[in-house]
């Protein structure tokens, strides 16, 4: 059996790469004006670095491995999307919001149904439909109903990610860490939301980007240890 320590210490040897890439991308978006492909190229190595420890996870756990191939979907449709939303045409746009809408129904699959938790639905669901209230004010139809279908699906990846963390007494770190990456996910989109539709939030750019890397980070740390213990 591998212990934590040792457990820790190897995952920060493989993540390495996925912190210096975030820093490299953020210094590059916030400090210099560069093409889009470069950009769009800096922004997709984080992902990119942990597909590559799903992967590498993947061929030492057997237990829990369609988890493993769900979560390495959902990272790979989220750095689609990356590279969409970097566009200006607002058709790609909304095809790269699509993209991550997909990327959810993936985590939401890996996080699983059990146990159901249906006050932790409630609880989500209540913090969903206040977002969604403040949004009917500046959105036109349209703009409501799809950001009703994505809000309803990543409300529906946190609530599977906290089922095991809101209400329970008997929570692990493990199921901490995904839940806390789906709260910063939901972040993340609401800045992202607010910024498009609503108003211009200050420094919108270095809060999605920090809180969306976190994100993943700590959804996929999640999902791969709790293959981890689950193997053991």
């Amino acid at each position: 059996m591998v212990s934590p320590h040792s457990m820790v210490a190897n995952e920060l040897a493989i993540l390495v790469p996925f912190f210096t890439y975030v820093c490299i991308y953020m210094a590059i978006d916030l400090l210099f004006s560069v093409p889009v492909w470069l950009k769009g190229l800096t922004k997709i190595l984080p992902i990119i670095c942990l597909c590559m420890f799903v992967v590498h996870n993947e061929k030492k756990f057997s237990y829990g491995h369609h988890s493993l191939r769900k979560l390495l979907m959902g990272l790979i449709l989220s750095a689609v999307g990356d590279v969409l939303l970097l566009t200006d045409s607002n058709k790609l746009f909304i095809v790269g919001g699509a993209m991550f809408a997909f990327a959810h129904c993936f985590y939401i699959s890996a996080f699983g149904f059990t146990p159901l938790n249906l006050r932790a639905g409630g609880l989500v669901a209540s913090v969903v439909m206040l977002v969604l209230i403040f949004f009917s004010k500046y959105c036109k139809m349209l703009q409501m109903l799809l950001l009703c279908c994505y809000a309803t699906l990543i409300g529906v990846m946190a609530w599977r990610a906290n089922a095991e963390v809101v209400f329970c007494s008997q929570r692990t770190a493990t199921k901490v860490t995904g839940a806390v990456g789906a709260v910063l996910f939901l972040v993340s989109d609401f800045t992202v939301a607010t910024n498009q539709l609503c108003f211009l939030v200050p420094h919108d750019q270095f809060i999605v980007m920090t809180t969306y890397y976190l994100a993943q980070l700590f959804i996929t740390l999640g999902i791969v240890r709790d293959n981890k213990r689950k193997g053991d």
